[in-house]
Formats: C-alpha cells, sequence, structure tokens
C-alpha cells in the first residue's frame, strides 16, 4: 500500500466548518460538523470515508394485474475508486502499484 495517503475529506471539512461557523449564533452549544453517508472499514484498506447513495423507488406489480398502491423504496450504496477531490485513486489490500 502507498504512503500518500490523501487529507481531502477532512480538509474539506475544515473548510466548511470556516465559512459555516460565523453564521451559528454565538453561544451555541453542542456544534458539530461530520460526512454523512460515513462508513468505516475494518481491513484497513485506502478508502473514501463517504460514499454516495442511490435512492431507488418503484412500484410492483400485483400478481392479478395492475400496481400495488405503496412504493417500494430502497438506497444502494456506492463504494468511491478515486477520491472526489483530488482524484487519487484508492488502494485496495494487496494492490502492488
Amino acid at each position: 500500500m502507498s504512503d500518500t495517503k490523501c487529507n481531502c475529506f477532512s480538509e474539506y471539512l475544515e473548510k466548511v466548518k470556516e465559512k459555516v461557523s460565523p453564521q451559528i449564533p454565538e453561544g451555541a452549544d453542542e456544534v458539530s460538523f461530520v460526512w454523512q453517508n460515513r462508513i468505516f472499514l475494518v481491513s484497513g484498506a485506502d478508502y473514501s470515508p463517504v460514499n454516495p447513495r442511490v435512492e431507488v423507488e418503484y412500484r410492483k406489480p400485483k400478481k392479478g394485474g395492475g400496481f400495488a398502491k405503496g412504493m417500494t423504496r430502497d438506497t444502494i450504496s456506492i463504494m468511491a475508486n478515486y477520491c472526489a477531490f483530488c482524484g487519487r485513486k484508492y488502494e485496495k489490500e494487496g494492490d502492488k502499484s
């Protein structure tokens, strides 16, 4: 594995904090900035700490014809192969680049 891991997500979160913090009322308590859709890999492989999710929605067909009243909803997480900010390729365990 390469020793050139990027810190893009940490750096961009800090930039967001710098821009948004002045807009938070003075004296506010328990202010928190975190990425949504965070992941944690036990393997220790190089990865993006945040992964986009795709929402899927459809109406199932009924056995007797027509369609169900309610919608079926699901989400699919996508794991990035490259950093969204700097474009560096994430190395998987066992990669020899």
